[in-house]
């Protein structure tokens, strides 16, 4: 068995990236050594996205098909292969159908696209043109994400999450569109820890480390549930749980049992001794600034001040808006 110590050590071992795998960091030199697609070959082929190119931190793009990390054989075949073979199987059938397949699934498999760009990003450098300058993040910038890289140990039965999920998931259905192509889109912020994946008939969108801070208020969205959303409204859904995870006023913190095999993780409780609560109040000037970001759309023509915000989610009377592509052919200008 390996303890809490021992592996927290090695997840936190980024002396050499590029002959270590992604997911379990072990040393590939003896192991079976393997390229993951970040972006799952199964997605790549059916929404036809080989050529889509993915924005990173510094400004740059790279094809899909090049956003690859090393991963050890181990890993890739036996620990996400399943849970990739598990979302191929369900995506196309619906919202009910992910939402079977559990909670700790969709969470490793969302987990391993913002860790993979992650990594990529750790082994890039900054300005390929030249050789001396730093890597696009650091390694001190991803030790930071320490404990989103211990809870994916969950794909390798090393971890057990005991009655938490580390953040908060939501899934709606999406609207069938006339292109493969437009039935990707794929959205994240790494400061919030913000994923937003609209894969098949269905968007994943989730604060990946709020401890399920924004769970609490799934009420919020629960409306949205009953629609086949429309591209531009998904993305005001990720405007939206973004700037929220911008509002906690809460950092989970966790107990880990060393001595128990797999690990057993336990979540302290959100609310603690304080009667604050969970979220600062929303300043619908700042949301708006999200919702341009996550829109692509020019912040005067979302935003009216004081606080007066453009929604495509709800119509003059507060029902949830149906927005068929047929009638509203619009995407949003980052997808």
């Amino acid at each position: 068995t390996m303890s809490n110590r021992s592996l927290q050590s090695q997840l936190e071992d980024f002396s050499d990236p590029r002959s270590q795998c992604f997911l379990c960091a072990r040393n590939l030199t003896s192991l079976e050594a393997t390229d993951e697609h970040v972006i799952p070959q199964w997605a790549q082929r059916r929404y036809d996205l080989w050529n889509q190119r993915l924005v990173l931190a510094n400004g740059t793009d790279i094809p899909y098909r090049q956003l690859t990390v090393p991963c050890c054989g181990e890993c890739n075949k036996y620990r996400l292969k399943p849970i990739e073979d598990s979302l191929s199987q369900t995506v196309e059938s619906g919202r009910d159908a992910v939402l079977a397949l559990g909670p700790k699934v969709l969470f490793i498999w969302l987990g391993k696209l913002f860790y993979g760009v992650l990594y990529k990003e750790l082994m890039l450098l900054s300005d390929r043109t030249d050789q001396n300058k730093p890597t696009i993040i650091s390694e001190e910038f991803i030790r930071g994400y320490r404990m989103h890289r211990f809870f994916l140990q969950q794909a390798r039965d090393l971890v057990e999450l005991r009655n938490f999920n580390p953040g908060s998931l939501f899934v709606f259905d999406a609207q069938p569109l006339t292109q493969p192509r437009m039935e990707w889109d794929f959205t994240d912020n790494i400061e919030t820890l913000f994923l937003g994946v609209r894969v098949g008939k269905v968007a994943l969108l989730a604060s990946m480390a709020d401890g399920g801070a924004q769970q609490y208020v799934e009420d919020i969205y629960r409306d949205f549930y009953s629609l086949a959303l429309h591209p531009i409204q998904i993305r005001e859904l990720c405007a939206r749980i973004s700037y929220r995870s911008t509002l906690a006023t809460r950092t989970p913190k966790y107990i880990s049992i060393a001595s128990a095999t797999p690990q057993e993780t336990y979540q302290m409780p959100l609310g603690g001794f304080s009667s604050k609560p969970l979220f600062e109040e929303w300043q619908q000037g700042e949301y708006a600034q999200f919702l341009s970001h996550y829109t692509g759309l020019p912040l005067e023509d979302i935003y009216k001040p004081p606080d007066t915000v453009i929604s495509w989610l709800r119509d003059d009377d507060w029902r949830p808006r149906k927005m068929p592509f047929t009638e509203f052919p619009i995407l949003p200008g980052g997808a």
